[in-house]
């Protein structure tokens, strides 16, 4: 995640899909949402490319209010009023309440300075993750949004990627989430999509991956998110909370965001 890509294309959908998956748009609300946890895997802003810059579906015509107001009104007048107010910035997400009060967020971002060793490179990324550990203990579900991407040698999954290297802090790796899904937590996970194979063929390796590593009973739900730049994003439940979350996911497919989202397994 980078903050300049707050309020675009991609952020709209990722935060209707979670407002769908914690019980936010459920009719009649729930009695108790399902409490939330967010990792952002906050990375420094670049500019070499147009990433963050796909905010035309917030111009006020109609069609933008009937292909994307209307999926979230709320969520759609907010994101309109950080791009217009210049508040691109998770801090300002945090603050917009667009996700339950009772969110966790753990925002601290993790850099390796020029000079830095091996070594302490370790450390730092060891100590950033307990700090994420920690923030969100008491939550139900943990969303990791990393800049990139998931990586996962063992199956192939963006196999070069060192997480020490300068680049490693833009992706999550299979280890963090046995860490979190081992305490009992489900899984949302937000994974950029390249160019190897088509969409879904890239979505199934992913998805087959996490069962593999998790040790999960079925392929996580996937969802494939085709505004902006393709994304998937991958639901690995625990068993308690599996029949919410897999009502919920077709609760979202039933509605208005069918057009942008397409349900892959």
């Amino acid at each position: 995640m980078q903050d300049r890509y707050v309020g675009d294309v991609g952020d709209f959908g990722k935060y209707g899909l979670l407002r769908h998956l914690v019980g936010q748009k459920e009719a009649p609300p729930s009695a108790k949402t399902t409490r939330l946890g967010v990792v952002w895997y906050l990375y420094p802003d670049e500019s070499h490319n147009a990433d963050g810059k796909y905010t035309g579906y917030l111009t006020d015509i109609p069609a933008n209010r009937a292909r994307y107001r209307a999926c979230d009104p709320h969520l759609y007048d907010t994101m309109r009023h950080l791009v217009e107010t210049g508040r691109r910035n998770i801090a300002a997400v945090q603050r917009s309440r667009i996700l339950p009060d009772e969110t966790a967020y753990y925002e601290p971002s993790l850099l390796f300075p020029a000079g830095m060793s091996r070594p302490d490179r370790r450390i730092a990324r060891d100590d950033w993750f307990q700090a994420a550990l920690e923030a969100t203990a008491g939550a139900d579900v943990v969303f990791v949004d990393p800049d990139n991407s998931l990586s996962d040698p063992d199956n192939g999954i963006s196999a070069s990627i060192d997480p020490l290297r300068k680049t490693g802090p833009k992706y999550v790796f299979i280890d963090d989430l046995r860490a979190f899904f081992e305490r009992g937590q489900s899984l949302i996970v937000y994974h950029h999509l390249g160019r190897r194979g088509t969409a879904v063929e890239q979505t199934m390796k992913v998805a087959e991956s996490l069962k593999a590593s998790l040790d999960l009973p079925n392929l996580p739900r996937s969802l494939l998110y085709r505004r902006g730049s393709s994304r998937a994003y991958f639901i690995a439940p625990q068993e308690r909370h599996r029949a919410a979350l897999e009502t919920r996911v077709s609760d979202l497919l039933a509605s208005s965001w069918s057009a942008h989202f397409d349900l892959v397994v």
